[in-house]
């Protein structure tokens, strides 16, 4: 799975217009992690993370984390 989420990771968040921390927690959301495992990795408090996935889902017009991943695997 890591190296179709590397694949097709750029393209996406080019599309879409992600930043450069929305699309680490695209990733990262794409890897199955939830919002406390990625502020860990990443040293950034949950709410933050919860903001940015937040964003993602607006920027992507998806309704939640599924939908959000098949999108991916649709567009990829």
């Amino acid at each position: 799975m890591g190296a179709f989420i590397n694949a097709g990771l750029a393209g996406y968040a080019q599309h879409y217009g992600l930043s450069a921390r929305e699309t680490e927690v695209l990733r990262m959301v794409l890897e199955g992690k939830d919002n406390q495992n990625i502020a860990g990795e990443l040293s950034l408090a949950a709410s933050t993370v919860k903001v940015h996935v937040h964003n993602i889902l607006k920027k992507t017009a998806q309704a939640n984390r599924q939908e959000l991943m098949r999108d991916f695997r649709k567009m990829s």
